[in-house]
Order: structure tokens, then sequence, then C-alpha cells
């Protein structure tokens, strides 16, 4: 918390010129979708470009308040954690957008120059965090290789849990009219979040439960719950539906990484 009150007007001026070019190059290169759906009230009552606005300053807001407060426990110069971070969210942010094209049928080109600007703003809010609220990190890099194990179990227990989101809680998705490219989505995001751990993985000696907890809910959960809320300014769809799809995603990605280091414990402890 000491380093949000000393850092807080660097936080703002790196959220602020993010968001910035964000706008700018969604004015340039993003066009405004249409949904196959019923609009949002912010549309209704041409209330969506300052929404938008507040949207991304609480969005960015809160990927910058997630680095001021993990950065310390990164390995790497600070200018190597802030592209890391970039690098990590920025290629979610593109990978996610799929799921609306899926659920709305709207035009995968469209959403494609939407991600693409949200990511190259988001890689750099990364460099600009780094580089006015970075340190360099004190503790040897254990990133040495990107461990199998979480490459296998990360993606089948997020996926998992997706799908019993998609068949028991009855959560929106195209699983049943576009089961193979809604299948191939859920397992690209799953495989990527286990390289985001891989890339933020940090090195204070915690218990494997509060690593789990610290990237599950703290790290992703509170940057995947403002990304799933910003569908609310573009189509009326259920509040309690977004909760429960991503109290299913953090829940299944936290006992996933959890899992991981489990197994990566008992199999160093067989290798003694």
């Amino acid at each position: 918390m000491f380093a949000l009150k000393t850092n807080w007007w660097k936080i703002f001026l790196a959220v602020l010129v993010a968001v910035l070019v964000d706008v700018i190059l969604h004015r340039l290169f993003a066009p405004r979708i249409e949904y196959n759906y019923s609009p949002s009230v912010f549309i209704e009552k041409d209330l969506f470009l300052p929404a938008a606005g507040i949207g991304l300053m609480i969005w960015f807001g809160t990927l910058a308040i997630i680095f001021t407060l993990i950065q310390m426990n990164l390995s790497g110069t600070r200018i190597m954690k802030g592209w890391r971070y970039g690098i990590a969210f920025g290629v979610l942010c593109f990978l996610a957008i799929f799921e609306m094209s899926l659920i709305f049928d709207s035009p995968v080109a469209n959403e494609l120059r939407t991600s693409a600007a949200d990511g190259i703003s988001i890689l750099l809010l990364g460099f600009l965090l780094g580089r006015l609220t970075g340190t360099d990190g004190h503790y040897v890099s254990r990133r040495t290789d990107l461990r199998w194990i979480s490459i296998i179990v990360i993606p089948l227990l997020f996926t998992m849990g997706r799908y019993f989101g998609y068949g028991i809680v009855h959560i929106m998705s195209a699983y049943s009219e576009k089961p193979i490219a809604t299948l191939l989505w859920t397992l690209s995001i799953g495989w990527w979040i286990a390289i985001m751990y891989w890339l933020l993985e940090e090195t204070s000696q915690k218990s494997f439960l509060v690593h789990a907890f610290r990237f599950g809910v703290q790290i992703f959960g509170g940057y995947w719950l403002i990304y799933n809320l910003f569908v609310l300014l573009f189509v009326r769809v259920s509040v309690l539906d977004v909760f429960l799809r991503v109290i299913i995603d953090v829940l299944s990605v936290t006992v996933g990484i959890w899992v991981v280091n489990e197994l990566s414990r008992v199999k160093t402890i067989q290798n003694a």
C-alpha cells in the first residue's frame, strides 16, 4: 500500500497516457461493432462514449494497481517486469475477445481490430508502469523453464470449470452451436493463463496456497472481473451471469496453480 501512496501520480499518468492511446487507436482503426443482441442501456441512452471512457480508466487503473502491488516480488529489471506484465495481459485481452464473436456473432475481423487496439495499449501501460513505478528485482529468477505440467494442468482445469459453467450453470456461451470453436477458444485461454503464471510468477517465499491465491484471485481475478464487466457497455446481459463466469474461472485457475505447485513439489522430492 505504501507504493500506491508514493507513486499515485505516476500510476495516474501511466493510466491516462495508455487510455488516451487506446482511444486514439479505437478511433483510427477499430470500427463500432453492432451485435446481434439487445443493446445496453448505455447505448440506448446515448451514454456509451462517457461510460466507455470511465470504464477504460477503471480497467487500466485496476491493471496499474495490481502491478504496483506485485512488482516487488517479480524477478528482473523494472523494464523487463513492465514488458512481461504488458505482454501477459495484452495477449490475454487479444485472445479473450474471440468469445464475443462466438456468442454474439460479431465479425471476427472487427473484434480483432478492437482487441489489437486494447492489447497494444495494455502493452504500453506495462512498459510505462515498469519505467515509472517499477524497481529492479532483488530475487534470482525461478523462471528457468516453462514447466510442462502447468501447460497440461492449468488449461485442463480451466476447461473443466468452463464446461461446468456451460453445461450445469448455463452461463452464456456458444458451446452448443459452435462446439469446436468454443473448445479451441477455452483451451487457448487456459494455455495462455499458464504462460502468464510463468511470466508473472512471484519469487517471494510463500506457501503454494498463497501463491495460487495471489495469482488466481489478485492478479488474474482482478483483471478478469473488470474485463468481463465491460460487456455490459455493449449488450444487455445478466450481471449475475458475468459474476458467475468470473467466479468459476478464478476458482479453476487458483486450483490449477495449486495443483501444479503440489505436483512439482512431489516430483522434486522423488528426484532428491
